[in-house]
């Protein structure tokens, strides 16, 4: 797999008035770590970093004062409104080695359960995987169109390309297709109004009190 160039500058003031500077004018500030090395602050286009991220990349070259160093993405801090990015963590990685991330969860397809009036409830939308570095996927699509109420996806049920492998337990719950509560309740209701009724405590049954009028 190529890993995508991403040119940045390195970055020697800091500060959030310097900070917001530099994203006034289009520019992320960013931190590179990790490998036993020093931190390293740098600026990159916030632009040009989004189209990667859009595209799914987890790890990028990022060149740097002549040198390039493939990085993985940590994590990617965003405003208020979870909208645009505020800043990103990078960790050094080399593509040979195997890594721990969280991996996206979107399920595809209606499932049949929901055309007969359930309710698909998604439980859990990342699992975190454990694989080479350049060999990260950029999110698992399970296809859920044959789901019926009442039955569940689990971690297992995913599909893995070789070499990735789930550390989440497999039996846990990603979703599942539910009845309806409105449903729900109709269908007891029907059960107890055809269910006999229980004899009560201290009342006297109907063949005993026929008994005693005879007498």
């Amino acid at each position: 797999m190529e890993v995508p160039i991403l040119k940045c500058e390195r970055r020697t003031r800091l500060g959030t008035h310097y900070t917001r500077r530099l994203r006034a004018k289009g520019q992320l500030p960013g931190i590179i770590y990790g490998h036993g090395e020093a931190p390293e602050a740098f600026s990159v286009e916030a632009h040009a970093l989004q189209l990667h991220l859009d595209h799914g990349a987890r790890v990028l070259n990022l060149e740097m004062e002549g040198q390039t160093k493939a990085c993985l993405i940590k994590d990617v801090q965003r405003d208020h409104l979870d909208r645009d990015p505020i800043h990103v963590d990078m960790a050094r990685v080399n593509l040979d080695e195997r890594v721990r991330v969280e991996v996206a969860i979107e399920l595809r397809g209606t499932p049949k359960g929901v055309e007969h009036g359930g309710i698909l409830e998604l439980m859990k939308d990342t699992v975190l995987v454990e694989c080479l570095a350049m060999n990260i996927p950029d999110t698992f699509h399970p296809t859920v169109t044959e789901l019926e109420v009442g039955d569940v996806l689990h971690v297992k049920d995913l599909k893995l390309p070789e070499g990735v492998v789930i550390l989440d337990d497999p039996n846990e719950r990603l979703a599942m297709v539910r009845a309806l509560a409105a449903e729900v309740d109709a269908a007891t209701v029907v059960a107890e109004e055809g269910a006999p009724e229980p004899e009560r405590i201290g009342r006297v049954a109907p063949t005993e009190e026929a008994e005693g009028e005879e007498k």
